[in-house]
C-alpha cells in the first residue's frame, strides 16, 4: 500500500505547475503517489502533467471537464490508495521535508490528521513569509501533549486555526467520505470543520513546510466577482456541520461574530452589481435573527457587530456611501503614515 496519495488541483497554472511537481518529485520521503487532477485546462497544464507522467510512475494524471476546485480535490480522494493524502494547490509548492516530517508525525501520534505552519509565497519578494497563525502561548495553555483534539480546547483556538485543506497531511480511512461541496468556492471552510469536529487526534508540526503563492493573477482570494456569494450558502454548510456533531452551542457566538467580520470585510472588496448582491443577501440572512440568544458580552465587545447593526437599517447607496467613506480614510491614514516616514 502506498504510503500518501499526493493531491494536486490543476487549472490554468502553465506558468507555476513545474515547480509544483519539481518539489513534489523531489522530496526525501519516496513512498508516495502524486494525482494529478487536470480539471479541464485550457492552457499546456494538461501537457505539462503528461509530460511529469512519462518520466515518473509515481504521477498519475486525470482529465476531467472543470468542475472547480472542489471537485478536482474530490475527484483525488476518490482515486488515492494512499494511507495518507496531502493536498497541494498546484500554484504553491512545498519544502523537500514535507512528507517525511508530516508522515513521521501522523504515525508517531496516531492521529486523524497533522497541520504545520506555512510561508506566504509573494511573487513581489524572493523572501517568504512565516505564516505563524495560531498564537502558541494561547495553544499550549491547553495543549499540553503533542495531539489535541476538539474537546481538549476552548471555541476560539478553532478560528485561530488555519482552515485551508493544504499543509496538513490526513489518514485516509477518517476522510475518505468527507467531500468538498462542489461548485462553490472557500471550499474549505467547511470541510476544514468536518475534520476537525470530527478528530479524536490532532497533530501539529509548526515548522513551515508548505509555500503559498500570493498576489498570483487569477487568484481567488483578489478576484472578488459574483462567486463571493457563494460566502453565504458556505456559512450555512457549515453551521449544519457544527448542528449535526452537537458542537454548535459552544461555538454559536464565536461563529456569529467571525461570520460578521467576514462578511464586511468581503463585501467592501467587491464592486457595483455584485456589492449590492452582497449587501441584500447580507439583509436577507441577518436582519432576522434572534442576537438575544447569543452571548451578549462577547457580541457588545465586537465593533464589527456594532456596525451590522447600524448597516441593517440602511439602504445599499447609504451603506455604500458608508463604506467608501471609512475606505477612503484608511487609504489617506496610509499615505499619511507614508509621508510622515519620508519626513522623518
Amino acid at each position: 500500500m502506498t504510503k500518501i496519495s499526493v493531491i494536486v488541483p490543476v487549472y490554468n497554472v502553465e506558468d507555476y505547475l513545474d515547480v509544483c511537481l519539481d518539489t513534489i518529485v523531489m522530496q526525501t520521503f519516496k513512498d508516495f503517489e502524486v494525482i494529478c487532477v487536470d480539471d479541464g485546462s485550457t492552457d499546456s497544464s494538461g501537457e505539462i502533467c503528461e509530460r511529469y507522467a512519462k518520466f515518473d510512475k509515481r504521477i498519475k494524471v486525470i482529465h476531467q471537464k472543470n468542475l472547480g476546485l472542489s471537485g478536482a480535490r474530490n475527484t483525488g480522494v476518490e482515486a488515492a490508495e494512499g494511507k495518507y493524502v496531502i493536498f497541494v494547490d498546484s500554484d504553491d509548492y512545498i519544502s523537500p521535508l514535507m512528507l517525511a516530517n508530516m508522515y513521521k508525525n501522523i504515525e508517531e501520534n496516531n492521529s486523524d490528521f497533522a497541520f504545520c505552519n506555512l510561508c506566504l509565497a509573494r511573487i513581489d519578494s524572493s523572501k517568504p513569509e512565516v505564516w505563524d497563525f495560531l498564537d502558541k502561548e494561547k495553544f499550549f495553555k491547553y495543549v499540553k501533549k503533542s495531539y489535541f483534539c476538539e474537546q481538549d480546547v476552548p471555541a476560539e483556538i478553532y478560528f485561530d486555526m488555519h482552515v485551508s485543506a493544504y499543509a496538513k497531511i490526513y489518514r485516509y480511512d477518517f476522510i475518505k467520505d468527507f467531500r468538498f461541496p462542489q461548485g462553490l468556492i472557500f471550499e474549505d471552510v467547511p470541510y476544514f470543520a468536518q475534520c476537525y469536529l470530527s478528530a479524536r487526534r490532532i497533530s501539529f508540526d509548526f515548522n513551515p513546510y508548505y509555500f503559498y503563492r500570493v498576489f498570483r493573477e487569477g487568484s481567488i482570494i483578489f478576484s472578488a466577482d459574483k462567486r463571493f456569494t457563494d460566502i453565504f450558502e458556505i456559512q450555512q454548510i457549515r453551521n449544519g456541520i457544527f448542528k449535526k456533531l452537537g458542537k454548535y452551542e459552544k461555538y454559536k457566538t464565536h461563529i456569529m461574530i467571525v461570520q460578521i467580520k467576514d462578511l464586511i470585510q468581503k463585501i467592501t472588496v467587491t464592486q457595483g452589481d455584485i456589492q449590492r448582491q452582497m449587501f441584500e443577501l447580507l439583509k436577507k440572512y441577518y436582519a432576522g435573527i434572534d442576537y438575544s440568544q447569543f452571548n451578549q458580552e462577547l457580541l457588545q465587545k465586537e465593533k464589527t457587530y456594532q456596525f451590522l447593526r447600524m448597516i441593517l437599517n440602511m439602504n445599499y447607496n447609504e451603506f455604500k456611501n458608508v463604506i467608501d467613506s471609512l475606505l477612503k480614510a484608511g487609504a489617506a491614514a496610509k499615505n499619511s503614515g507614508r509621508q510622515g516616514g519620508v519626513h522623518a
